[in-house]
């Protein structure tokens, strides 16, 4: 065997086997036809393993396209593989939210995976290689200035393993060459217009003849971030589930002691799609007032008094307005933790003996507006004369941060004085004074909470 081949060939092997890629199995093999795939397949085949052969036409270089397509096709069938094809429109693509690059990688990712799952195969196999690595360790360090990110490609994730990460570029075209495998050349790898072709072509030869070594330098510097990232992660899980008591409650005093907790914090937020910036802001919350709020899309945090609250538009379950207009009315509304019920009634001797899961309303203080409760609202509670804020009265009553969002007021539309924190405390704005409604109809409001 070709010295080179075997050494190869002894690399992807090994590459496998770390990857948890039982010898021999069945691949779904990325083809498109370049240098790299196609030493792959070659490579693959010789090991014992099933090849599926898997071409994406993207359908953006008219002729060429064709020429790709058919020249793995040929190959699939010169060397009795299956052949599956997932033809693309690039136009189409272009107007879609990603545009043409993420629109497509979202198409190949859900149709790989389809294939994996009908061919019954355990990866799929891609010809990413070493001078790749380096052109994605500067892509993400241009990108991103989260620490975790400025990395490689790992060896696997999840169904996709990439067995040449190890491989240089020169080395399979210098493989292939003396096997005489053909292969295509891609045009659109020299087209200035996307930036992992300027890297390639501009910034790495650039940096390779200032020192030269650089490039197997970032080689080695993008598997090391890789690898140190799979380390921090279970760190970063551990601290995660000592600082997050609940899910969306993280402890304030762990993230103002712990570095791992910060950084926990930041990569949660990561993975829900806020910026590095919107999550800086919302970690400095730990050194702001009771209430404080960052918001970014459907999500906010919440400043409580020992932990950040994690909220979205799910959590919130914020209860929508209803407003009571007259005396008259009868009804029910449910909430996420409880259900108020309303009816006509005379008025009681006193408000001491309602309770707090009940409140009475003369005609005359309608109409009025049961609401979730929101961050600046007050009360002046029952026999006192200075107001709270809602949320020590939701604090005081150790109402769970994750349902405290739902909590309701009722307000008097005429004077927006909050009568009722629902469930929770009565105002002085509608105590009952002996005798001044006595005998009247009004509107009585009970609370029954979720047991």
């Amino acid at each position: 065997m070709h010295g080179a081949m075997k050494d190869l060939q002894q690399h992807v092997q090994r590459s496998l086997s770390d990857a948890g890629i039982p010898d021999p199995s069945k691949l779904i093999v990325a083809a498109s036809g370049g240098c790299d795939s196609t030493v792959l397949l070659h490579l693959l085949l010789n090991l014992g393993h099933t090849v599926v052969v898997a071409h994406v036409d993207h359908g953006a270089r008219g002729a060429e396209s064709d020429g790709d397509r058919e020249a793995v096709a040929n190959w699939a069938s010169q060397h009795q593989c299956k052949f599956e094809l997932l033809e693309l429109e690039a136009k189409k693509l272009k107007g879609l939210p990603q545009g043409f690059q993420g629109e497509a990688r979202k198409a190949r990712q859900t149709w790989f995976e389809s294939l994996c799952s009908r061919h019954d195969a355990v990866a799929v196999i891609t010809g990413h290689h070493a001078d790749d690595q380096a052109e994605t360790y500067l892509l993400h360090a241009m990108r991103s200035a989260d620490p975790w990110a400025v990395k490689g490609m790992a060896l696997r994730e999840g169904l996709y393993v990439r067995p040449m990460l190890g491989v240089r570029k020169r080395d399979l075209i210098a493989l292939a060459t003396s096997m005489k495998w053909r292969w295509r050349e891609d045009s659109s790898n020299k087209s200035p217009t996307y930036l992992r072709n300027r890297i390639r072509h501009e910034v790495l030869p650039l940096m390779e003849e200032l020192r030269p070594g650089t490039l197997e330098h970032l080689i080695d510097l993008a598997t090391r971030a890789t690898e140190l990232s799979n380390l921090a992660n279970s760190v970063l899980q551990q601290t995660r589930l000592e600082a997050e008591s609940e899910p969306g409650l993280w402890s304030i005093e762990a993230l103002k002691s712990q570095a791992w907790a910060r950084e926990a914090f930041l990569r949660s937020l990561s993975k829900e799609g806020w910026s590095l910036g919107s999550a800086r802001r919302a970690l400095d919350l730990i050194e702001s007032q009771v209430g404080s709020v960052v918001e970014q899309g459907i999500h906010r945090i919440v400043r409580d008094r020992n932990t950040l609250v994690v909220e979205s538009n799910k959590t919130r379950q914020a209860t929508h307005p209803l407003t009571l207009q007259t005396c008259e009315e009868n009804g029910t509304k449910k909430t996420p933790f409880g259900t108020c019920q309303w009816e006509t009634a005379t008025c009681p001797e006193s408000t001491n003996g309602l309770g707090l899961n009940q409140c009475w309303l003369p005609s005359a203080w309608l109409p009025v507006t049961i609401r979730s409760w929101q961050h600046g609202d007050r009360i002046q509670p029952l026999g006192m004369d200075g107001q709270t804020k809602i949320s020590d009265v939701l604090t005081q009553a150790k109402l769970s941060p994750r349902i405290r969002p739902s909590a309701l007021v009722l307000e008097r539309e005429k004077d927006g004085k909050i009568l009722w924190v629902v469930g929770h405390k009565i105002s002085e704005h509608a105590r009952l004074n002996p005798g001044t409604y006595q005998g009247q109809a009004g509107l009585s409001i009970s609370f029954h909470p979720v047991p």
